[in-house]
């Protein structure tokens, strides 16, 4: 795999860049964290001593070299989890090397290491976490190397190649294998074409996987215990984009021993850009659908619509709706409406005249119902509000919890009653308030919460981030979810140079 990316590289090296262009760029970053949580004692605060010690350490390394002239780029990277202090026997433990050489021209690249996956096989992974894919999250299939890798994460080589564009203008191609520790593949290929200011794209995913046994993870689990099986997965997506209408639609047929075919499929249309853009988009899965690594994802359906509209300095006005079902062609169960407004950012001349200006940053208010069990029917009001003063930020928010008993006697779903919050559950209260300046930021938080028939919880946070210079950041948190009983510190840091 890797001679035939050398092969592909040297006949790339007919389109060379300007002369005028360096040798050679280089960057360096090396970032990282540190995490612990500690319970505070009965008789007070715990001790310096018994903080520092623990807690889980991160650090990644990351160095590119470049060669302009060449259109090509290499990258060392290393990333290291652990649990401090040391142990032999640590499962979250994980040191992860990786390398990438990428051609800038056209996009091609061999990676070596834990990797991001994007475009048709990532949306067709994990569909439910997922959002519902309307048009303007979706991207071109690729890979990159993964900046913060799992402990269950695994080094995979991946090949990626891609047609230049001066080579065919108006035409683009590529292809792609990957191949995990087990020798599994997984290919990937895609045309497009440039049709005036429209893009149309198609582009196909296959791969295939031995799954180990799978054992239930309770009594009455929806999936039962299974097998050793094999399992491999099709897919298909299609996309045109225009600056007036773009639609896209992505299909996916699974097959796995010992559990049977599903089918995944979902779409997406836009109509408009700017300043208004209306947008609509839809996902459905048969029961037996398994996703991209082979976990069974589970029957549903979501249907979405977006309606927006945009000012310049970054204002927007965005409408929001989603609807989810238990499979296609059920009554929905869940749902959610969404308002949010970002006022356009003030110009550089009303800055200037008017540095201390009380501006509103944002505001939104959103509601949610959980109707899958009508007689626990859960409804959930958010509200939010934020404000600038000069170099001062606050952030406002309210959250009321609420449940109702719905029947289906009226004929009427019960996701779409008139009538909720019948009896009251919890009611959260919050405030931020930041302070920035050149080189340093501050920003607290409280917020207190109201429950019923229990105690009432604090919640508090303090983050502070200094910032010397370009070339670096230190960041400091300090945050009780259970004001004061139990307390969480996070210790992060950046430090990047740039060679040229």
């Amino acid at each position: 795999m890797k001679r035939w990316f050398i092969l592909f590289i040297l006949i790339l090296g007919v389109f060379p860049c300007m002369a005028n262009e360096p040798f050679f760029t280089w960057d360096l970053l090396w970032s990282g964290s540190w995490y612990n949580s500690i319970p505070r004692a009965e008789d007070g605060f715990p001790p310096p001593g018994d903080i520092l010690p623990g807690g889980t350490l991160y650090n990644r390394g990351d160095f590119r070299l470049g060669m302009p002239r060449q259109n090509l780029s290499f990258r060392l990277m290393a990333t290291d989890k652990r649990d401090l202090p040391l142990q032999d026997d640590d499962g979250r433990a994980g040191y992860n090397p990786a390398i990438g050489i990428y051609h800038r021209a056209s996009g091609s690249r061999f990676l070596m290491g834990v990797q991001n996956e994007h475009g048709l096989p990532a949306r067709i992974n994990k569909v439910w976490i997922r959002s519902v894919p309307f048009m303007e999250s979706r991207s071109p299939s690729s890979r990159d190397l993964k900046p913060e890798p799992a402990a269950r994460d695994e080094s995979q080589t991946y090949l990626y190649l891609a047609l230049p564009h001066e080579l065919l203008p108006g035409f683009s191609a590529f292809a792609s294998v990957a191949l995990d520790a087990e020798q599994n593949p997984a290919f990937g290929g895609g045309l497009g074409l440039e049709l005036g200011e429209a893009v149309l794209r198609f582009e196909g995913f296959y791969t295939q996987l031995e799954l180990p046994p799978r054992t239930a993870s309770a009594w009455f689990s929806e999936t039962p215990p299974l097998p050793e099986r094999d399992f491999r997965i099709y897919a298909l997506g299609m996309i045109f984009n225009s600056p007036q209408v773009g639609f896209a639609a992505d299909w996916a047929m699974s097959e796995t021993f010992a559990w049977g075919q599903g089918a995944y499929g979902n779409f997406a249309l836009r109509l408009g850009n700017r300043p208004w853009r209306f947008s609509i988009a839809g996902d459905g899965a048969s029961s037996r659908f398994a996703d991209r690594d082979g976990s069974a994802a589970g029957a549903g359906f979501r249907l979405a619509a977006r309606a927006e509209h945009f000012w310049p300095r970054s204002g927007l006005l965005r409408f929001q709706g989603t609807l989810r079902g238990p499979a296609p062609g059920e009554d929905f169960e869940r749902g959610s409406v969404s308002i949010f407004y970002r006022p356009p950012a003030p110009s550089a001349r009303e800055r200037r005249e008017n540095p201390q200006l009380i501006r509103l940053s944002r505001v939104s208010i959103s509601f949610n119902r959980d109707a899958r069990t009508p007689e626990k029917t859960t409804d959930t009001l958010t509200g939010l509000a934020g404000f600038h003063f000069g170099p001062l930020s606050t952030v406002f928010s309210v959250m009321l919890n609420s449940l109702s008993s719905f029947d289906n006697k009226s004929g009427i779903a019960p996701l779409y009653r008139a009538s909720g919050f019948e009896s009251f559950d919890s009611f959260r209260v919050a405030g931020e308030l930041g302070f920035s300046a050149d080189f340093f930021t501050v920003r607290t938080r409280l917020g207190y919460t109201i429950r019923d028939k229990k105690d009432p919880l604090w919640d508090f946070s303090l983050n502070g981030s200094f910032r010397p210079g370009r070339w670096g950041r230190v960041t400091l948190n300090i945050a009780a979810t259970d004001f004061p009983s139990k307390w969480n510190y996070t210790l992060s840091w950046r430090y990047a140079v740039n060679g040229g």
